[in-house]
């Protein structure tokens, strides 16, 4: 279960941990594919960023949910 985050009495999301994960999941894995020219393989380069990026922050939310089962 996500639970809000209390940082000095104020309450935050409970996304915001989830997207700083998914961003440090997606700026390497966006670097490598634009490296290597990947994006040229597709008909919508930006398009295909915002779905690596879904990718990225659907794998972090599945991740911060199994470290907060343990």
């Amino acid at each position: 279960m996500l639970h809000e985050i209390n940082l000095a009495g104020v309450l935050l999301p409970p996304l915001i941990p989830v997207v700083v994960l998914g961003l440090l999941i997606f700026w390497p894995v966006n670097g490598l594919i634009s490296r290597y020219d990947g994006y040229r393989f597709v008909w919508h380069p930006a398009l295909a960023g915002l779905c690596v990026l879904m990718i990225s922050l659907a794998l972090a939310l599945c991740l911060m949910m199994l470290i907060g089962r343990l």
